[in-house]
């Protein structure tokens, strides 16, 4: 995961991941709200590993909070990735869409 030599919290991240996906899912279910980004799942399980770093003794919680700050970092970065590259593909398919109307003569 991103905590160098941090084993002991894998199973507690997946755990928390699972559960911020779980209640996301009861959310949606039963509330009947949606999902707008997956950042709100991960923003969920990092605020949860956080509130869990605060039981931690302070080295193993000095170590948590780093790994869940970089945990969260990365996402944004994907986000924000897979975002310009569907953007870009959109733009494509759009300029696609407009040259194929152009050259419909019923258009």
């Amino acid at each position: 995961m991103w905590i160098p030599n941090g084993k002991q919290f894998h199973a507690v991240g997946i755990g928390v991941v699972c559960w911020a996906i779980w209640k996301m899912r009861n959310n949606i279910c039963f509330e009947g709200k949606t999902l707008k980004s997956p950042l709100e799942i991960i923003s969920h399980a990092c605020a949860l590993m956080k509130y869990w770093a605060g039981l931690q003794s302070d080295v193993d919680k000095e170590a948590l909070i780093d790994g869940v700050e970089t945990m969260f970092k990365i996402a944004v970065q994907i986000v924000a990735k897979k975002r310009r590259g569907d953007n870009q593909t959109g733009a494509v398919k759009d300029s696609v869409n407009e040259d194929e109307a152009s050259q419909d003569p019923d258009h």
